[in-house]
Parts: C-alpha cells; structure tokens; sequence
C-alpha cells in the first residue's frame, strides 16, 4: 500500500481516526457532535464506535469519483445512484458551516467508503491504521486542497521560472513553509519547550533577501572573461517575492506577470520603502503585509485592521550562506534585528515554557506526576478560552487565530492554529468569485 501526500495539500489530507466521543447537541435528534484536534463535525447518533473513519478538514476538495460512488453529491445526477442525494456541491469542497450553534469545520465518514471505489482494492484500504494520512493511496487521488477556480489571465507567464536564471541557485529564495496544524503535531512538543505564541495576522504573504545575483555582462567583460579575466559575475541584490512567486530583483520588475492589485507590485513597493539598502549580505526577511495597498485597496477584504497603508509585521529572520544553507535567527534575535530595522514582528501573546503556558491558561495546578497528553491540554486552551475573539489590532474583526513557534536548529518549527469563526469568514469569501483572495490565486496561477 503506497500513501503520497500532494505537496501544497500536507494541510489537507485524509487522516485515518477512530471516532472521538459522541456529544449531545441541543436540538438535534439524530445528530451528535464530535471533535477531532479541535475540529468539530457532526455525524449520526447512530455512528458506530468501535469501527475507523476518514477525516477531511475544511477546505479540502475530495475527488469527484470518492463523491459520486458513495452518493455524497447534492445533485443527485451526478452520483452512482441518481435516486440518492447527498450535501456536497458540485466543487467538491469540505466547506465550515454552522448548524444549530455548532461549526463544524470538517468531514467524516466509514473507513469502508474507500472500499466501495472502483479503482480502490479491498486489501490496502482494509490494512490503514490510525494515523495514517494521505492524499494519494495506490496512485488513486482522495482529496487536496481546494483552489477556486481561476478565471482569466490565461496569458500569465511564471517569473520564478522564467527569470530564474538570473538568481545563483533557487536555495537563495526559499519559499517559507506551509505551516501545519498545531494539534496534529504536539508530539513534536514537551513541556519544558520555551514557546512564542503570537497572533496570526490575515493579509499577504512577503519574502525578502539580500541574495547573490547573477551581473548582465557588457562586451567589455564578455571579452575580458574569454580571454582569462576575472570578472565579478555575482553580486548581491534585494529580491522581493511574495509567498509563491519572484517579483522583482534589485527592485526591476520581472515581466509577464498579474500583481492583482490595480496599484502595481505591492511586494516591491513594501520592499522598496522598507528594506531597500537594510538587509545584511545573506539575509531573509519574512512577514505579513497588512492593511491597504498605497492607492488604499484591502489587502484581504474585511481585514484592514485599520491601518490606511501597507503595515509589515515580521516572522522569521534568516541567514543565508553563499553554499544556499538557511539559518534561522532564534525568537529573541529576530525581535532585536525587526528593531533595529525599524519594523515590528507579529504580536506576541506568550512566551515561556509550554508548562508554564498550561498552567496559566488551563490546569491551575499542574501535577507531574500526572500522564497529561499535551493535545488534550491545548485543544480547550485555545477553542474554550483564546481563540473567537475581535482581533487584537481591530475590534471590529475576529482573530484570526495564532502561530506557536518552537525555536529548532536549524529552522523553527511553527504551528497554527484558526479561529472557528475565521475558518467560516475564510469560507464565505471563497463561496463569492467576486472576492479576490491574493494568495489563493497566486498559488493556483504558479501551478497550472
């Protein structure tokens, strides 16, 4: 049995679970709620329990033959037995919902609705354990993450690949990670870990680096190179990118390109004003682009936080050698460079050891003697106590929620975790092909 996960989808997998407690919902008969790393869905009271189940999270689009050979389509026309209805739309997606009070941002479903696909042996289906997580199994697609579908700009060339040659190596220009699920990864924690917990700010994603280029040569040192000379062939220059796409080098605007915003390049434009002439040979800056555009368009909409201009807050500061080796600045030397560059980081909620942080916000008395399971901990932390709250920077908007940071050699590893309500707000959005989601349709355009 092979399982492949999709790179871009590690977020939006099918996870192999056995099925949480059953809790009462008031006012539903034949529904009861269970939770899943602090995802909520709704399943039938009559579900059994000793059996496994599939759990998609919102925002996953599950495959058009696992929907239509176990009925799950609204359209009935579209399933394997067109007297049957299911309640997913014809795009496919895990959507959040809430129903009767009570958000539900996942799916799940028998384990045996993989069995019934045509293409799916009984035999690798039948030997999944818990745990087990995959977009793929045995070359046959599941699910992936959920991108709208984009419309127009069928001319749009890629920079990155286009005008790649112009940077040394792609390692100098390394894309920030996607960051996963904080409750899927708290084996990755112990209690004596010192964590930041800062508060997740919903704009655009920005890249910027003090990286070696390759020097367009003259004649005169096309010639002088030919005959033995040593030419300078590489220098350093700001290269601004956004999440997924180069923008410009030493602020030129690399060609063929749509930015989304009708004032331009916003990524070079930040970059200009604020990093032009500050970064150190080497050096990478990443950080989240907030508020308006410079003509006063919303970066994402209803997330302006007030501010009438780009804001920057920083995450990660890092180093890079001349070999394309990456080093991260530890939290505390990341707040020291944003101050001395003039730029704050993401708010900072907590920072301490992960016990200590319990014991504040959860267990009044913590016993170590006691077998605690960290997730277990965590979950009623953030979605009891933290989390569907108005936004730190404006009242008038929910949190979007917050980023845990573990500082790691040589990387740090961070972890997320969303608001439920922002999670519904997210999915409004994409339910409205009028609202442009900038990040969404960068990654679909440097995909296709």
């Amino acid at each position: 049995m092979n399982l492949e996960i999709i790179k871009g989808s590690e977020n939006y997998v099918c996870q192999v679970i056995k099925l949480p407690v059953k809790v009462p919902v008031h006012g539903l008969d034949n529904l009861v709620a269970v939770t899943y790393q602090g995802n909520t869905c709704l399943v039938s009271k009559d579900t059994p329990e000793d059996e496994l189940y599939l759990f998609f999270p919102a925002e996953c689009e599950l495959s058009e033959d696992f929907l239509k050979t176990n009925n799950l389509f609204r359209h009935s026309h579209l399933n394997i037995d067109g007297t049957k209805r299911g309640f997913f739309e014809d795009n496919r997606r895990v959507k959040a919902i809430k129903f009767r009070g009570v958000v539900s941002t996942g799916f799940i479903c028998p384990l045996g609705f993989l069995g019934i696909m045509k293409d799916v042996k009984p035999q690798p289906f039948n030997s999944l354990e818990i745990g087990d997580e995959f977009n793929i199994i045995d070359g046959i697609e599941i699910c992936k993450k959920y991108k709208r579908p984009f419309k127009g700009q069928s001319g749009f060339s890629n920079p990155q690949v286009k005008r790649i040659d112009q940077v040394v190596d792609s390692i100098f220009v390394p894309e920030h990670p996607d960051t996963s699920h904080l409750l899927k990864n708290t084996h990755k924690l112990s209690l004596d870990d010192y964590i930041a917990v800062t508060y997740k700010l919903h704009g655009t994603s920005a890249r910027y680096y003090n990286t070696l280029v390759k020097r367009p040569l003259n004649w005169i040192e096309k010639v002088s190179k030919f005959f033995g000379a040593k030419i300078l062939e590489e220098d350093y220059e700001l290269v601004c990118a956004s999440r997924r796409c180069l923008k410009s080098i030493g602020l030129e605007e690399l060609p063929g390109k749509n930015h989304f915003y009708t004032s331009g390049d916003l990524w070079s434009e930040v970059g200009k004003e604020f990093f032009e002439g500050k970064l150190n040979k080497g050096e990478a800056v990443y950080c989240e682009i907030i508020g308006k555009t410079y003509i006063g368009e919303v970066i994402q909409h209803g997330y302006s936080y007030g501010f009438e201009r780009p804001k920057v807050y920083i995450y990660r500061i890092s180093n890079i050698n001349p070999q394309g080796i990456e080093v991260d600045l530890s939290y505390h030397q990341m707040k020291e460079r944003a101050l001395q560059l003039g730029i704050d980081v993401c708010p900072e909620f907590y920072y301490g050891t992960l016990v200590d942080f319990i014991t504040i916000y959860g267990i009044s008395k913590y016993d170590k003697e006691f077998n605690y399971v960290i997730e277990e901990m965590l979950s009623p932390i953030f979605y009891n106590k933290l989390l569907e709250k108005p936004s730190v920077l404006d009242a008038s908007a929910v949190e979007e929620g917050f980023c845990i940071r573990k500082d790691t050699y040589p990387r740090p590893e961070i972890f997320k975790i969303k608001s439920k309500a922002f999670l519904l707000h997210e999915g409004h959005q994409l339910d409205k092909q009028e609202v442009v989601d900038i990040e969404e349709n960068e990654s679909t355009i440097n995909n296709n």
